[in-house]
């Protein structure tokens, strides 16, 4: 069945529509039939743009983490702000406390939700990394970095970060300090360098 709005204006309207639902009834309680009528279309429209709920929210998760690369490209250049400004300023824009964005995360980071967890966290390395990797080769031209492997070193980090560090028990400083020393070891930073990093953890 075609539709008479474009393709990606009535795609967006779906995933907004799914966004607020998701977000009011949860996940698993949503239906096609509930995210068709608050759109108000027909099934047919709703599935000649999306084959199933799952792939609206893989839609609405590529949204949500093509909105984080958009923050965090910007950093990636930045030539005029240090090596350390740049990490910050991307580690900040991947982290959407407060917004639309993170109250969804939150909604389908349950237990029970494992699997879109990961797909989240795998789309924002994705998208992520070669703004990262950009700002390290950069350091490594520089001379703040002498690592060989900067793309495995970014992975690790990125992966780190998108972890709620009280979910490791233990002190969440000494978590930090760990976390920041053991960066400048992967990118063969000296010791200190990216203290400044703790400022994320406060």
């Amino acid at each position: 069945m075609s539709d008479p709005k474009p393709t990606e204006e009535r795609r967006s309207e779906i995933v907004e529509a799914a966004r607020t639902l998701f977000l009011s009834k949860g996940y698993e309680a949503t239906s096609t039939v509930d995210i068709m009528n608050a759109v108000g279309i027909a099934k047919g429209t709703l599935y000649y743009h999306f084959s199933s709920k799952e792939e609206i929210l893989d839609a609405l998760l590529s949204d949500i983490t093509d909105n984080m690369a958009q923050a965090a490209a910007p950093f990636g250049d930045n030539s005029e702000l240090s090596i350390p400004d740049r990490i910050i300023g991307v580690i900040r824009a991947i982290n959407i406390v407060g917004s639309k964005d993170e109250r969804m995360l939150e909604a389908i980071h349950l237990p029970q939700n494992a699997l879109f967890h990961q797909k989240s966290h795998t789309l924002t390395i994705e998208k992520i990394s070669p703004i990262m990797v950009k700002i390290v080769e950069d350091g490594i031209s520089q001379g703040f970095f002498s690592t060989k492997h900067p793309e495995s070193a970014v992975h690790m980090a990125l992966l780190y970060s998108l972890t709620d560090i009280g979910e490791a028990g233990g002190d969440p400083a000494e978590l930090a300090a760990g976390f920041v020393y053991n960066l400048e070891r992967m990118l063969g930073a000296k010791e200190g360098s990216l203290n400044k990093l703790m400022v994320l953890f406060g």
